[in-house]
């Protein structure tokens, strides 16, 4: 059981530098709130969904 979620964090953390990776070619950064995010998430404090309903919820603008 602990390899698997060691298995599982370790996919996170790439998940986590793949997203942060792609944002860098546009020349983005992670804020401190989203790197708080994704640090929670690879460490399963919060799942994928999670993460991305709190970036949009924090950063989508409603269109009126």
């Amino acid at each position: 059981m602990k390899s698997t979620n060691l298995n599982e964090e370790i996919e996170r953390k790439k998940r986590s530098k793949f997203a942060v990776g792609m944002a860098a070619i546009d020349g983005g950064k992670p804020t401190t709130f989203t790197q708080t995010l994704l640090n929670q998430y690879e460490n399963g404090e919060v799942s994928a969904s999670q993460l991305k309903k709190a970036i949009i919820d924090k950063y989508a603008k409603v269109v009126n």
